[in-house]
C-alpha cells in the first residue's frame, strides 16, 4: 500500500440509517435491514437500530390460518374450516358447518342494533355471528353470488360490493343478513373498471377498483341506496389485491397500480392518497408475482408496522409509518415472514396469526426468539468510501450499541460490489464489553459492511465507527 498520511483524528461513522438500496429487482445487492427497524431521537436526531420484537406462542388449533379479529372482547379466528370464538369452535355455516376456504383469508366487519352480530367474508363466502346462535351464510337474490373482499358497516348499513363494482346496502338498519331491497345499490362506475376491494375511512365509503378508487358518503337517500358520491375525491390508484388492503389508525394502506405505473404502496389519509413506497421498493415490486399476498398491520412502542407480504416472491416488506422507513422481515430460516392476520386480546396484547401452523403468537420487544427459535437480525451497509477513493486502512472498528452480556455482533466486509464470493469470514464482536472492538481491519478503497446477530437478547446499535490512515493513491 502507498504510504499513508496521519491518522485521521476522528473516526469516520459507517451510514447506519438502512433501508433498501437495491439497485434493480434483485436484493442481492446494495444495502438492506433485514429483521430491524429504525429509531430517530427527539434530542439528538440520531437514528438507532433495533432488532425486531419476537414472538411467544399463546395457542395452537390445526388449520391454515385465514384471519382473526377482536369482537367484543373475544378473538375470533378462523383456522381452516372453522372459526373459534377464544379457541372454542362456533357451529353452523354451510356445507356441514364448513366454512369456505378456496376465498383465503376473510375481512371481518360488526354491527349495532337490538342483537349485535359478526360479519366475515373472503369474496366467495360471507357469514354473520350474533354470539349466541349458529352462525350463518348470507346470501339471498339481492345479495352478490361472490363479493369482493371488505364489508362495510356505516349508519347502521351494512355494505358490500361485486366484481363490476356495484355496491349493495342491506335492506334493514342492523340486519346485516337481509338484502331484500332490490333498490339500494349503486355503482362506481366513473371509470368502467371492476371492483377489488370494500372500505372505511371516517365516514366514508372507499370502492378501491382495479385502476381507480371512488368515495361515498351516507347521503341519507330516503329511497335506493342511501349512499352519495364525494364529488372531486376520485383517486386515480387501484387496488392490485384486496388483501393488501390496512387500516392503521384511521389511515389506509394498500399495493397501488393504475394504468400508467407500476405496483406501489399507497396511503389514504383523510382521503389524500400519497405514495409511501421508495424507488428501490417499486421496482422490487415491479418484478414480484403478486397473485397471493399477505398484509397486516400494528403498533407497538410508538412504531406503526404496515406489513406486506409477496409469497411468490419469497419477500416481506415492512413499512414504519411513525419513522417513514422500511425494511425486510423474515421467519427463522430466511423466508417471508409468515403472519397473515393480526388483532389484540382482552387484555390489548397484540396477537399475530401464523399462515400455515394455526398458532396464534403474541409479539412484544421484550421476546428475543420466534417461539423459542433464533431471530437472525441482518444489516448490510451501503459501499463506504470515507469521502475519498484513495485507498485507505482500517485500523479499528467500534461498534457504539447497548451493554449486553451474552450478545454477539458478528461482522464481515466486501470490498467488491457485494459480490457473493468476496465476503470476508464473520469475525466476532462481544457487545457485553465496555467498548465493543474490532482490529486490524485491512485496507480497501470501497467497503461494504454486513453485521449480524443472532442471540436471544435486545439490541440496539447506534453507530459503527471505522479509525482510518488515509493513503496517498
Amino acid at each position: 500500500m502507498a504510504q499513508q498520511s496521519d491518522t485521521v483524528g476522528l473516526p469516520k461513522r459507517l451510514p447506519l440509517v438502512i433501508e433498501p438500496e437495491n439497485r434493480d429487482e434483485s436484493t442481492l445487492k446494495d444495502a438492506k435491514l433485514i429483521n430491524g427497524y429504525m429509531e430517530k431521537g427527539k434530542k439528538d436526531g440520531e437514528y438507532h437500530v433495533y432488532k425486531r420484537p419476537g414472538l411467544l406462542n399463546k395457542s395452537t388449533i390445526a388449520g391454515a390460518g385465514l384471519g382473526v379479529y377482536n369482537w367484543q372482547g373475544k378473538v375470533y379466528r378462523i383456522q381452516g374450516a372453522t372459526i373459534y370464538e377464544d379457541d372454542v369452535a362456533i357451529g353452523g355455516g354451510a356445507p356441514n358447518g364448513a366454512l369456505d376456504t378456496t376465498g383465503g383469508i376473510y375481512h371481518f366487519a360488526s354491527c349495532l342494533g337490538a342483537t349485535p352480530a359478526l360479519q366475515f367474508g373472503n369474496g366467495v363466502a360471507t357469514y354473520n355471528y350474533d354470539g349466541t346462535t349458529p352462525l350463518t351464510v348470507i346470501a339471498g337474490a339481492n345479495f352478490p353470488a361472490a363479493t369482493t373482499k371488505g364489508i362495510v358497516y356505516l349508519d347502521g348499513t351494512t355494505y358490500v360490493m361485486d366484481s363490476k363494482a356495484s355496491i349493495r346496502g342491506c335492506a334493514v338498519i342492523n340486519a346485516p343478513t337481509d338484502y331484500t331491497d332490490v333498490l339500494n345499490r349503486l355503482t362506481a362506475q366513473i371509470e368502467p373498471d371492476g371492483g377489488v376491494g370494500l372500505f372505511k375511512q371516517l365516514v366514508y365509503v372507499i370502492a378501491f377498483k382495479q385502476w381507480s378508487t371512488e368515495v361515498f358518503y351516507d347521503a341519507q337517500n330516503a329511497t335506493a341506496s342511501p349512499l352519495g358520491p364525494v364529488q372531486g375525491a376520485k383517486i386515480n390508484h387501484g387496488c392490485v389485491n384486496a388483501d393488501s388492503l390496512q387500516d392503521l389508525d384511521g389511515t389506509i394502506f394498500w399495493l397501488a397500480v393504475n394504468r400508467k405505473t407500476s405496483p406501489q404502496v399507497m396511503q389514504l389519509d383523510n382521503l389524500k392518497p400519497i405514495v409511501v413506497s421508495t424507488k428501490p421498493v417499486d421496482r422490487l415490486l415491479a418484478h414480484a408475482a403478486l397473485g397471493t399476498v399477505y398484509s397486516f398491520a400494528f403498533k407497538i412502542d410508538g412504531h406503526k408496522f404496515y406489513v406486506l407480504t409477496l409469497k411468490t416472491a419469497n419477500l416481506t416488506l415492512v413499512y414504519d409509518a411513525a419513522e417513514q422507513m422500511w425494511s425486510q422481515w423474515t421467519d427463522v430460516d430466511g423466508n417471508y415472514f409468515p403472519i397473515v392476520s393480526a388483532t389484540f386480546d382482552a387484555s390489548y396484547n397484540l396477537l399475530l396469526q401464523h399462515e400455515s401452523n394455526g398458532k396464534l403468537y403474541y409479539v412484544d420487544p421484550t421476546y428475543y426468539t420466534d417461539d423459542t427459535a433464533q431471530i437472525t437480525f441482518d444489516l448490510y451497509t451501503p459501499n463506504f468510501d470515507g469521502g475519498i477513493r484513495r485507498e485507505k486502512l482500517a485500523g479499528m472498528l467500534y461498534i457504539i450499541a447497548d451493554q449486553q452480556v451474552g450478545s454477539t455482533l458478528y461482522a464481515r466486509a466486501n470490498d467488491k460490489d457485494y459480490a457473493a464470493d468476496a465476503w470476508t469470514a464473520f469475525r466476532e464482536v462481544d457487545l457485553g464489553m465496555d467498548t465493543p472492538f474490532l482490529s486490524d481491519n485491512g485496507s480497501f478503497r470501497r467497503r461494504a459492511y454486513h453485521f449480524r446477530h443472532t442471540a436471544p437478547t435486545s439490541l440496539r446499535l447506534q453507530a459503527i465507527e471505522l479509525q482510518l490512515d488515509i493513503g496517498t493513491m
